[in-house]
């Protein structure tokens, strides 16, 4: 296949072919979604003396033998606030033309489990220039409770691309007239045009939603979370938010907190879109930290669903920070694919676990509520 003739991001069956055609090694097709690859971790752990990026040229096996303050293991729990770095089981033999991005995947981002991707000679987290060769490595950080993980546990996705078709703030607008992004809860098209200097779509907080409109969670190490179990109880991690009087709620630093936005978000199969994960000009906090939004999102295969609310990981910065209802919050980024994909989220022979979700719901690890 000639990947120098693509643009775009790259969709399922481009992906696809970047593992027929060995430039990626470790990954199996289950880990293939829509518009992007999951990653998974090996048995190779380390504890660090602190947060790492390489210095140009530098590998990050040297950075282990300098800032390591261990080998580590699976067989325990990730300690609360401990900074972990975790070899990848695949590795890249990208084509000339293919760069990628990596982002946590969502049931990662929603229990507050950071995860940065760490590559040979880049200095910069979840960047991966085009034609890297190389291994891939894991910078894990549990910020709300210690975190048990297994060997293959898919924490992070990488998105390649072959062109930057981010849509132009005109774009965003004439697409959103045809294709309809974004829609209120009365199933109406609804934009917002982004009046920050990034690209994009305003999305703004619901705190409205229901008798629950969120929950939030303090660091502490009295429970351990089991990645792999689907039954926690939700008292035991995270409290409910319920309804403000007044239409606001604090959020206080170093606090975690799952919210989710008023508008629908709607990703046709022709798009992807990622959410800008800290934008200054809305707050000191981050509003994402699992920023992909596979194509189907909120579709529907034959585009009948009308969007679905956005799910938030908030975490304050430095100050106490007021949040009110119908503030906004965040911006959505579309860009175009290389191709429609064969299979879209929601697709039943793909696990998607938050598809037509509603209100503020928390990851897969936890019983229904």
């Amino acid at each position: 296949m000639d990947f120098s003739q693509l643009t775009g991001a790259l969709a399922y069956q481009h992906i696809q072919a970047l593992l027929d055609y060995q430039f990626i090694f470790g990954a199996y097709p289950e880990h293939i979604q829509p518009s992007s690859l999951d990653t998974s971790i090996s048995d190779e752990v380390y504890r660090m003396r602190g947060s790492y990026l390489p210095r140009t040229g530098e590998r990050i096996r040297s950075i282990i033998r300098e800032g390591s303050l261990y080998r580590s293991s699976l067989s325990a729990p990730l300690d609360l606030n401990g900074i972990y770095l975790v070899r990848l089981n695949e590795t890249f033999v990208l084509p000339p033309k293919i760069f990628a991005y990596a982002n946590n995947k969502s049931s990662t981002g929603r229990i507050n489990l950071q995860t940065r991707l760490l590559i040979d000679g880049v200095s910069e987290f979840d960047s991966v220039p085009a034609g890297y060769t190389g291994e891939l490595w894991l910078e894990i950080i549990p910020k709300s409770f210690p975190v048990k993980l297994d060997v293959g546990e898919r924490l992070n996705q990488v998105r390649f691309f072959a062109s930057d078709t981010r849509l132009t703030a005109d774009d965003h607008a004439k697409r959103h007239a045809q294709e309809g992004f974004l829609f209120d809860s009365g199933g109406n098209k609804f934009f917002a045009p982004n009046t920050s200097r990034s690209l994009g779509i305003t999305m703004s907080v619901d705190l409205d939603c229901g008798e629950i409109v969120g929950y939030t969670c303090r660091p502490t190490s009295g429970r351990v979370l089991a990645y792999a179990r689907r039954d926690h109880k939700v008292r035991d991690f995270f409290e409910p938010i319920y309804r403000p009087e007044k239409g606001e709620i604090t959020l206080h630093r170093n606090d975690f907190y799952i919210i989710v936005t008023k508008e629908g978000i709607r990703v046709p199969p022709e798009y992807a879109a990622e959410m800008a994960p800290y934008d200054v000009g809305k707050g000191e906090f981050r509003s994402h930290y699992a920023g992909f939004f596979d194509p189907g999102f909120g579709y529907r295969a034959d585009g009948s669903l009308k969007g679905s609310p956005a799910v938030l990981e908030v975490f304050t910065h430095d100050n106490d920070f007021i949040l009110r209802d119908g503030q906004p919050i965040c911006s959505m980024v579309y860009e175009k694919l290389s191709a429609v994909p064969q299979v879209i989220y929601g697709d039943g022979q793909l696990s998607s676990n938050y598809f037509g979700q509603k209100g503020p719901r928390l990851s897969k690890h936890f019983q229904s509520t």
